[in-house]
Parts: structure tokens; C-alpha cells; sequence
């Protein structure tokens, strides 16, 4: 890929990431927020077969995002290991942090609150994954700075982990400008439905 054909689909990203920002505060701004988060959290346990053993990572939520935590508590009643992401350095991959509902979490510099390093670690067998945006094809949009692409990427090399985004239904897109960096999902959970990607 040329230097030309680089900065086009950075800007391309760039332009989709803001109409994306947009689009979901308007559909977050719409909802019951609460009554998605439980739609959510039910039609995760109707496809999804976690086991108690399972170290289940997802995320708190910032911003318009959907909310997971009733998801997250259940899991983690379930006895479920819940972990939370942590920043470790602006080009380093995620590392996760034991989470359990009596915790109090702390600001990281982005103003994302996050589990304290001096919990237990682990890696996630399930990671749930924030987005802006998705299309039927299993891509997601993120922030911009690659965290999950490179933390999903890192897992996938050593083994197998599964990627589940959690979005409203309403952020799907026709397709999400994507490069070799990338990382695909395996599944999707939204306020209305589950969908499962193909591996090709």
C-alpha cells in the first residue's frame, strides 16, 4: 500500500469515526438506555455459551456507549473471572484486571475508568469490545488508536479468544473503512439481536 492510498483511507477513517460519533450520540440520546442493557445482556446468555471457569473481559462504559455492566455483574455472579482493560502504553497492547463489583475503579488519562494494576491479571477467553460502528462484514470502528486491534491481534497469536462486539443495532454501517491492521469480530451482541461472522 502506497503512502497516496495510506492517507486516503486515514482520512476516510477519520471522516467515518466523527459521523459515527454523531450518529450514535443521537441513537444513545433516543433509547432507554437501561432497557437496552438489559435486551443486551439477554440476548448474550441466549447465544453464548460461557462457563463459570471462563475469564470474560469487556468494558466500562464511556461515553455513548452501550451499557455491558448488568452483563458483566451477571457473569461475574455467575462465577465468571471478569476482567477490565488497562493502558499500558499509547502503543502497547491491553493488559486485563480482575473486576469485582465492590471495586472501585480508577481514572486513566483518556478519563476511562479502569481496574487498579495491583489486581490479579489474566487473558480474556471471551473479550467484549466497544465500538462506533460495525458492518455485516465483522469490521469494527474504533477510536483511532488501535488498542483492541492490537491487543485482539496479540491473543489471536496465542491463542484462541473470542471477539464479541456490543453495540446498538442502529450503528451498523455499510462498510467500515479497514486495512491489514485491523482486527475482525467473531460475533456481535446489540440491543436486538446476535449476529455470528464468518472467518474468511
Amino acid at each position: 500500500m502506497n503512502l497516496a492510498t495510506t492517507m486516503t483511507r486515514m482520512q476516510m477513517k477519520r471522516t467515518s469515526r466523527q459521523k459515527a460519533l454523531e450518529a450514535r450520540s443521537k441513537i444513545a440520546a433516543s433509547r432507554d438506555g437501561s432497557a437496552a442493557a438489559l435486551r443486551l445482556k439477554d440476548n448474550f446468555f441466549s447465544a453464548f455459551d460461557v462457563q463459570a471457569n471462563q475469564s470474560v473481559a469487556a468494558y466500562w462504559p464511556f461515553r455513548d456507549e452501550i451499557d455491558v455492566r448488568p452483563l458483566f455483574a451477571a457473569l461475574e455472579a455467575m462465577g465468571c473471572n471478569c476482567l477490565l482493560p488497562v493502558m499500558m502504553g499509547r502503543r502497547e497492547p491491553l493488559q486485563f484486571y480482575q473486576w469485582k463489583p465492590e471495586d472501585e475503579l480508577e481514572s486513566s488519562r483518556f478519563g476511562v475508568l479502569e481496574p487498579s494494576k495491583f489486581h490479579p491479571s489474566a487473558t480474556p477467553d471471551v473479550l467484549i469490545l466497544p465500538l462506533l460502528a460495525f458492518d455485516h462484514h465483522g469490521m469494527r470502528l474504533g477510536y483511532g488508536g488501535g488498542y483492541y486491534d492490537r491487543t485482539l491481534s496479540a491473543l489471536r497469536e496465542k491463542g484462541q479468544v473470542l471477539a464479541i462486539g456490543a453495540a446498538y443495532q442502529d450503528q451498523e454501517v455499510e462498510c467500515v473503512p479497514h486495512d491489514n491492521n485491523d482486527q475482525k469480530m467473531d460475533a456481535l451482541v446489540t440491543d436486538r439481536s446476535v449476529v455470528w461472522f464468518s472467518s474468511g
